[in-house]
């Protein structure tokens, strides 16, 4: 079922400045042409089309579409070939010491190798059905405060996979439907250029199931680890929401615990 308040009150919980996007894959040329998003006019990288979806717009986009090879590649819409896999490419680059270090990495990039067709890249709030992943750009405070609500119920997240490379499409994107669980990205350098996002911004992803869960615990987390000031703060962007019932001032664990700690 297709939740989409639950996606609008976790932005405001968290104060994002973006909206959250969702990515689905699409595996049908028919699909593709009833999917009413507009077609992508031009070559784009994925991570663009990203950060355009996160402003508002909604774009479909197939093989030809795709500007950037290694995000089709990551996405599962062409096959990596051996020199990605190996390593070879991003050794290339310089931006490893060693061939045997560039393969290491590439070992554990994820290229997703379900053959989709295209993909459609919209805000969340845009979809009829849901998503097979949301993607959310956050700053660290907020990267910390979903991560509490995963903890609150996963405990420790055991599928972080980190290299500061491929941000959006694989670590985002791929590696959140690859595991069916969260991945933090700080990005890269790629997308940092091309997408032109903030210094300060970072990324998170996880598959849509996720989703409720994680809203559930930022619920469950905002009394125990929110300031009165930031409480404030979000009662201010909730409004009349039910949710700003939940919150409650003068209850945050590091204030209120003495020398418990």
């Amino acid at each position: 079922m297709f939740k989409r308040n639950v996606g609008t009150q976790i932005e405001k919980l968290l104060g994002l400045e973006r909206k959250l996007v969702g990515v689905k894959f699409i595996f049908d040329k028919r699909d593709f042409e009833e999917e009413s998003a507009p077609r992508v006019k031009y070559k784009m990288s994925y991570c663009s089309m990203v950060r355009m979806a996160s402003e508002g717009k909604s774009f479909k986009a197939d093989l030809d579409n795709f500007l950037c090879v290694g995000s089709a590649k990551a996405l599962g819409l062409v096959k990596p070939d051996a020199r990605a896999i190996s390593g070879r490419i991003y050794y290339s680059f310089g931006i490893y010491d060693s061939l045997g270090t560039a393969r290491n990495v590439q070992k554990d990039v994820t290229f997703l190798d379900h053959e989709a067709t295209a993909v459609v890249v919209k805000p969340l709030e845009a979809f009829e059905n849901r998503p097979d992943v949301v993607l959310m750009l956050v700053n660290p405070y907020q990267a910390m405060r979903v991560t509490q609500s995963y903890v609150y119920y996963r405990g420790t997240p055991k599928n972080i996979k980190i290299a500061a490379n491929s941000g959006i499409c694989s670590e985002c994107t791929a590696t959140p439907y690859d595991t069916n669980d969260m991945n933090v990205s700080l990005l890269c350098s790629n997308t940092r250029y091309a997408a032109k996002w903030h210094d300060y911004e970072m990324g998170i992803g996880l598959p849509y199931g996720m989703l409720s869960m994680i809203h559930d615990g930022l619920v469950k987390t905002v009394n125990p680890c929110e300031p009165n000031e930031r409480k404030e703060a979000i009662l201010e962007r909730l409004g009349d929401d039910e949710v700003a019932g939940k919150i409650m001032i003068n209850s945050t664990y590091f204030k209120t615990s003495g020398n418990d700690l």
